[in-house]
């Protein structure tokens, strides 16, 4: 039986990505940074484990469980998406879309190349809403706050 999941297609992984660099502004990021964002447009139901404060709890429900879309073992499913997403990013690099100089730090901005439009598929309802807590929440924490309220990144040795 052949089974098929986009966590595990590069292809996917680039689109994803350069679906968040649109949507972020155009400054320096980490790379744990996307990766986190990444994994959560990807399981965007499991927005529901991570610690908010109470005036974005709305966004928990964003999408419900089904046994179909449960995530048993986040930390296990997003260390395993490690290497297609550094796949993804060495093909974003390759492509000139994002600074490669850069990326050797593990640091991710957008180069003045601009990303062609139609190789960006549009936003679905959640992501729109999910990109309005990444802007309005997310980018407001330092990148230790976002793993310890993720909680799927160790952040215990966190400098930031």
């Amino acid at each position: 039986m052949l089974v098929y999941h986009q966590a595990y297609d590069s292809y996917h992984c680039i689109t994803r990505i350069l679906k968040i660099l649109s949507c972020l502004s155009n400054k320096e990021y980490s790379i744990d940074r996307i990766r986190i964002y990444d994994y959560y447009i990807l399981f965007i139901n499991d927005i529901k484990n991570i610690t908010l404060p109470t005036e974005y709890s709305a966004y928990k429900g964003l999408i419900k469980n089904t046994r179909y879309n449960q995530i048993e073992n986040p930390k296990y499913v997003f260390s395993q998406l490690e290497n297609v997403q550094n796949i993804a990013f060495r093909a974003i690099a390759s492509f000139g879309f994002i600074e490669k100089d850069l990326f050797e730090k593990e640091i991710i901005k957008l180069t003045s190349m601009r990303i062609p439009e139609k190789i960006i598929p549009d936003l679905n309802e959640y992501e729109v809403e999910y990109f309005s807590l990444v802007r309005d929440f997310f980018e407001n924490l330092t990148l230790k706050e976002l793993k310890q309220r993720t909680k799927i990144m160790d952040y215990r040795y966190e400098l930031s």
